[in-house]
């Protein structure tokens, strides 16, 4: 068994620290969907929550969280920006870090 020290767990919190928010959000979606129209979106997560998107014009924006303290609702309060059009659904987060979700074939 490995011995534990006070600064054993700083190298796996430095680590941590190092993956952008766009890389932790990567690893926790697990499906994105979209409507015929690429107007409407929900990304789903590993914990089961899903975070909703809407863009249908400069009055229609906004990105809603399935529920408070979950991963749709720590992606929420991370993002910037988002686009979502036919070819892929983007994020842009706080720390300047992007990702993108196409649908499956």
């Amino acid at each position: 068994m490995a011995k534990r020290t006070m600064g054993a767990e700083e190298p796996l919190q430095s680590e941590l620290e190092s993956f952008s928010q766009a890389q932790s959000v990567a690893a926790q979606a697990v499906r994105y969907v979209a409507n015929t129209q690429f107007n409407q979106a929900v990304l789903f997560f590993k914990d089961g929550s899903y975070l909703q998107f809407e863009h249908k014009g400069r009055d229609s924006r906004w990105t809603k969280a399935s529920a408070g303290q979950t991963q749709a609702d720590r992606t929420c309060r991370s993002m910037h920006y988002f686009r979502l059009n036919a070819l892929h659904l983007q994020l842009y987060f706080e720390d300047g870090s992007d990702v993108e979700f196409t649908m499956d074939a």
